[in-house]
């Protein structure tokens, strides 16, 4: 029997509920991966820009291409086949109390949760990067500015 190797990605799973609780069901994807924030971009700049589109347009005409569209955008953002969950709920352009559409709710609870988790682990990094880079470094006397000397222990920085 092979050996088993298991690798931290960084993901998490996330319940998705309605306003009363009910569970919705589960969704798992990786906040912090570093190509997230082109994909948000790109799937926030497309739902923005959908006002535009249906401007004029026979919105029942046009409303199937739309939603292939936004399937394809939450698709894209997260990497993988996970509109069909999300808009099994309900369409995607359903308006919701706020005005927003329901997959503008989505990309907005997306957005918090990267800029959440990204600040998490930027901060828990830079104080690894702290605790590596205190080995090489020590502070030593004030000088006339009451600024702080530093002395290098290694001659490699």
């Amino acid at each position: 029997m092979a050996e088993k190797i298991t690798f931290n990605t960084g993901a998490k799973s996330y319940e998705i509920v309605d306003q009363d609780g009910n569970e919705l069901g589960v969704f798992r994807f990786i906040p912090t991966d570093v190509g997230i924030l082109n994909r948000y971009k790109e799937t926030a700049a497309f739902f923005a820009s959908v006002g535009d589109k249906i401007k004029g347009e026979d919105l029942e005409e046009i409303l199937p291409e739309l939603e292939k569209e936004a399937g394809e955008k939450i698709d894209f953002l997260f990497g993988a086949p996970v509109s069909e969950n999300f808009f099994k709920i309900t369409h995607p352009f359903t308006i919701l109390e706020d005005g927003q559409t329901f997959a503008e709710q989505i990309i907005t609870v997306i957005g918090g949760i990267i800029e959440k988790e990204l600040a998490e682990r930027e901060k828990k990094q830079q104080e690894q990067i702290d605790k590596y880079v205190a080995k090489y470094t020590k502070k030593t006397k004030k000088n006339k500015n009451g600024g702080l000397f530093w002395k290098q222990d290694s001659p490699n920085l």
